[in-house]
């Protein structure tokens, strides 16, 4: 009669050893998927933050981002930050620009005559006092 209650025995501690391995087994699965959900929230709230500061950004904030984005695929960053700063302007600053660039392109063309002409004087004049010393 002792004999079966020392194989009921053993029989019980091999499978208390099979449920505290098993026991553990689930205990580090539930730690790991809680990490990585932890870990997801997380960076699902790192993204929303950028998301929004992305969306509020202004120029500046569009230019660094293209800019960057550019650098990183071997693109042309310059460029992409002139896009990147066009694409987060204002309105106001758009038109702002536009207008800049208009007046420019309209008066260069003044700017140098005046400035030849400026040049032609001084050359006559500077022929004038040369030739009377």
């Amino acid at each position: 009669m002792t004999e079966p209650t020392a194989a009921s025995g053993a029989t019980n501690s091999g499978s208390g050893a099979t449920s505290l391995g098993s026991a553990l087994r689930d205990l580090t699965s539930t730690t790991f998927r809680y990490a990585m959900a932890k870990a997801s929230r997380r960076v699902e709230d790192w993204t929303d933050d950028l998301n929004s500061v992305v969306g509020n950004g202004g120029p500046t904030m569009m230019a660094a981002l293209q800019g960057l984005n550019a650098a990183l695929q071997g693109k042309n960053p310059v460029w992409a930050a002139l896009k990147g700063a066009w694409s987060g302007a204002s309105l106001k600053l758009k038109l702002a620009v536009v207008l800049t660039l208009l007046l420019m392109l309209l008066l260069s063309p003044v700017v140098i005559v005046v400035l030849a002409l400026g040049l032609l004087v001084a050359a006559i004049v500077a022929g004038i006092r040369s030739a009377t010393r």
